[in-house]
């Protein structure tokens, strides 16, 4: 299996040191995710702080 070769684009407002690098499966899956952060630009810039910080940490709803 080949490794993806697309970085997840960063939400404009997050400064976050991340520790993760956050990938996108594909070109398609980045985007819809830059979509996602036209829409709802806060809850995309939480959600990719949680996954640059801690992905395997469960989020409560």
């Amino acid at each position: 299996m080949e490794p993806p070769l697309v970085k997840l684009t960063a939400p404009a407002s997050s400064e976050i040191e991340s520790t993760w690098l956050v990938v996108a499966k594909n070109r398609r899956v980045n985007r819809d995710w830059e979509a996602l952060m036209q829409r709802h630009p806060e809850n995309t810039r939480r959600c990719y702080e949680d996954l640059c910080i801690a992905p395997t940490t469960r989020q409560p709803l």
